[in-house]
């Protein structure tokens, strides 16, 4: 909501604290599509240039700072409240969260598959999910990018870009503590900061921020009888997982120092953060059950005696037999062996900015590194069938040089390039059903394995600016990338039993590289300061590399392993009107891009015997529509905003599907000839996590109480229409359309305090998110269901 969150920007309290624009450009140049408040305008840098957003020929959607505040916005996975045409869902496995932007998404399930739309933290490029359960604070602004951004973001944003900007210092002391307390997680929260100058050109800012949340799905499993692990393990009662599921705890601190001397200023950031859960599996629900079952089950035709069909934050959940968890190291070092999850995230980034008069010179050094631990019951069902394990380290090293021209004449530039080097190891294990007792070591679960990636990528931008006339611009430019990947993948631990996993002693090796070229061209017309009118065609990019699958099969080979290239290309056009002194804003894009090669996941039918999960580039997908956002900024303190976007996203090509589990040949399930594996051919269909349609409403009103006291009123809806959940288009992943209501009452005195009432989803409208079909079961869907209802009592005070 580009409009709405100009004027709160203007309005907001804390902007006192910021530089001017003008000053603080460079800084906010660093790396992200930055913004920064100018009267009642929003300046972005999309092009890494300085920029108003109404010129600038992107579609763009920017969340100030009060409109976080306003949602208490301490997740990412919440932006979908203020940004309403992205989602940011919690996985199961694998890569932990799935993006998508306009129905461009990638594969959650694969933790080989980077993202298809790129997370900026303040100007470091991340193309992996797992910093989205961590701590959203002190933020100054949301930026979100739609579509293609590849000459100015790379490899990794072929659906769009998300960016956070952390606060800056600011040019005077100031800083907050703020409290609240969540009625349904029963979620305690504490967080505050502290910035301003501290002599010589320099300033300092710290913020922490700390949370504690029960969870809000109840675990109707009190203990089942052992029918699954007891014959081999002597087990007679399978224990629950933890009575409330959901719970999480949170802590992290950022330090941010700046320095300014004449052409030259920097920046340093350091965030540090902890996310303790009960892991990624703890959210799941099943949302859908074919009608043979009103409960779900799981192998062996067992029915959960506690389970449920449906979303509404009851969950049936089964903790591993404690005789198989004694002798696995892996799982008892973390908690006991109980369901649990952390990350502890490691992010410096280092910003230098020098301006030589007409061309500014910017480098970003940027490193993310993040210990990552995850374990629970993958079955969805009391019997706790599978039970698995992924662990995973990272360490991600980013540096970008680039210059940009600024001058008098019709022709500028901007030019650049940039270096990643990434090492990452997933550590993954599990129980898949009862083996007997390993004689040799004297385990009872299936396996353990290993696989190690190593990948490498530099590339090298440009682009050209070219006023045609004072009113007519014409820019093109282009990116050239190239990425080496290596994979090392074996077995560590295999129970005698087994023979369909890859054995002990078997390395699955590979190296590959590729490069690619992407173009794109724009033409811009602003007849007056208030209109802008653009088109542009643009292409975009998504490296190719190793799937890194929960199971390394007996078939499974480095080709099979092995997935290209993702591309997009395709064009937009935009309108964008600021009228009546920047009180009306409003912007109206058309678009349409083909993605070809999109890495998916399915679990394939190699033969009639034998299976496995694979990450292919099945598909290619066609994404259309037109996105109309507007706000006015009335006279009495009234604020009203509007969005709708319709998105009309299939497949283009989907020939080799993955079937539903259950779908018979009268369905569409059909057989090879030869191999005998099953596949669906989902050509025309909708994408999955693709509503047609998503719209929102709502209004700001400020009350002057006199005497200092101000009371801000804000309601809005949100609603989206059906969908479905799951890629191969389960019938029980399907969604229908739903309405979302929050609201919120905020009163402040004139000396910085302020107490705010904030509810999201009052009329706890449950939805399912991004689902898969359950494990073991004969057709049922489990889902992260969408936040439930959320009220939360805030109190604030500034300084």
């Amino acid at each position: 909501m580009p409009a709405a969150a100009q004027e709160q920007t203007a309005q907001a309290p804390e902007q006192e604290t910021q530089a001017p624009a003008a000053a603080a450009a460079p800084a906010q140049e660093a790396g992200a599509p930055d913004t920064a408040a100018t009267g009642n305008e929003i300046v972005v840098t999309a092009r890494r240039r300085a920029e108003r957003l109404q010129d600038v020929p992107v579609a763009a959607s920017v969340v100030s700072e009060a409109q976080i505040r306003q949602y208490d916005l301490t997740s990412v996975a919440n932006i979908r409240l203020a940004a309403p045409e992205i989602t940011l869902d919690r996985g199961f496995t694998g890569s932990a969260t799935s993006i998508s932007l306009r129905g461009v998404s990638s594969s959650a399930i694969d933790a080989g598959v980077e993202q298809s739309v790129l997370l900026d933290f303040d100007g470091m490029a991340i193309s992996r999910g797992r910093i989205l359960n961590d701590a959203l604070f002190d933020i100054e602004s949301l930026t979100v990018l739609k579509g293609p951004q590849a000459v100015f973001f790379g490899k990794n944003s072929p659906g769009g870009v998300v960016s956070v900007r952390s606060a800056a210092p600011g040019n005077r002391l100031n800083g907050y503590i703020r409290t609240g307390y969540e009625f349904t997680t029963d979620n305690k929260q504490v967080e505050a900061a502290i910035g301003g100058p501290i002599g010589d050109g320099a300033g300092a800012r710290l913020a922490i921020f700390w949370s504690d949340s029960e969870g809000y799905i109840r675990n109707q499993n009190k203990g089942v009888p052992d029918l699954v692990f007891g014959a081999n393990t002597g087990n007679t009662i399978l224990p629950p997982a933890q009575s409330r599921l959901g719970a999480e705890k949170k802590i992290a601190l950022r330090g941010t120092v700046t320095y300014e001397a004449g052409a030259f200023d920097a920046s340093f950031k350091l965030l540090a953060s902890r996310y303790e859960g009960q892991g990624l599996q703890s959210f799941s629900e099943v949302m859908g059950c074919p009608p043979s079952r009103t409960r779900p089950g799981t192998v062996g035709g067992l029915i959960d005696p506690t389970g449920d069909c449906k979303l509404d934050d009851r969950s049936s959940q089964g903790w591993a037999a404690p005789v198989i968890l004694a002798n696995w190291p892996q799982v008892m070092r973390n908690n006991g062996g109980r369901p649990y999850s952390r990350n502890d995230s490691f992010l410096p980034v280092l910003t230098l900015n020098y301006d030589a008069g007409s061309i500014a010179l910017t480098s970003v050094t940027g490193y993310y590194g993040y210990d990552y631990v995850s374990q629970g019951n993958a079955d969805a069902t009391s019997y706790a069938y599978f039970w698995s394990y992924s662990n995973e380290q990272n360490s991600s090293f980013y540096q970008e040089l680039r210059a940009t021209s600024s001058f008098d004449g019709p022709l500028n530039f901007a030019a650049g390039g940039h270096y990643e080097n990434n090492r990452r190891t997933l550590y993954v294990g599990g129980i898949n059903g009862s083996q007997p007792r390993d004689p040799a070591t004297g385990r009872y679960h299936t396996y353990d394995n290993e696989q190690h990636n190593k990948s490498e990528a530099w590339s090298a931008f440009g682009q050209l600016v070219f006023d045609i006339t004072p009113q007519l611009e014409l820019a093109g430019g282009a990116r050239y990338t190239r990425q080496t990947n290596t994979l090392n993948s074996f077995t560590t631990y295999l129970n005698r039993a087994v023979t369909t996993i890859s054995p002990v002693g078997r390395k699955i090796t590979g190296t590959k590289t590729q490069d690619n070229i992407s173009p794109e061209a724009t033409m811009t017309w602003r007849p007056t300061n208030g209109l802008t009118i653009y088109g542009a065609y643009k292409t975009g990019f998504l490296a190719g590399g190793y799937s890194n699958p929960g199971i390394l099969s007996a078939i499974t080979t480095i080709d099979t392993l092995s997935f290209e290239e993702e591309t997009v290309d395709g064009a937009e056009i935009g309108i964008k009107t600021s009228l009546f002194d920047n009180r009306f804003n409003a912007s109206l894009t058309g678009y349409r891009y083909v993605y070809k090669g999109l890495p998916l996941t399915s679990l394939i039918a190699i033969n009639a015997t034998t299976i496995t999960y694979v990450t292919q580039n099945a598909a290619n997908t066609e994404v259309k529509g037109l996105e109309f956002e507007a706000s006015w900024r009335g006279p009495a303190g009234i604020t009203l905003r509007a969005t709708a976007a319709y998105n009309d996203a299939r497949f283009k090509s989907f020939e080799r599907a993955q079937c539903w589990t259950g779908q018979t040949l009268a369905q569409g399930c059909l057989v090879d000839p030869v191999t005998r594996g099953s596949y669906q051919n989902l050509t025309g269909r909708r994408v999955y996590r693709a509503p047609k349609w998503i719209a929102t409403a709502g209004a700001v009103k400020t009350f002057d109480l006199g005497d200092a006291y101000e009371a801000t009123f804000n309601a809005d809806v949100r609603y989206s229409s059906s969908y479905f959940t799951g890629v191969n288009l389960n019938p029980y992943s399907y969604q229908k359309g739903y309405l979302l209501l929050n609201a919120g009452a905020k009163l402040t005195t004139g000396d910085g305090w302020s107490l705010a009432l904030i509810g999201r989803n009052l009329t706890n409208r449950r939805y399912g998110t991004l689902g898969i079909d359950k494990p073991g079961g004969v057709g049922e869907v489990f889902t992260v269901a969408g936040e439930p209802r959320a009220v939360v009592l805030q109190a604030e005070m500034k300084f």
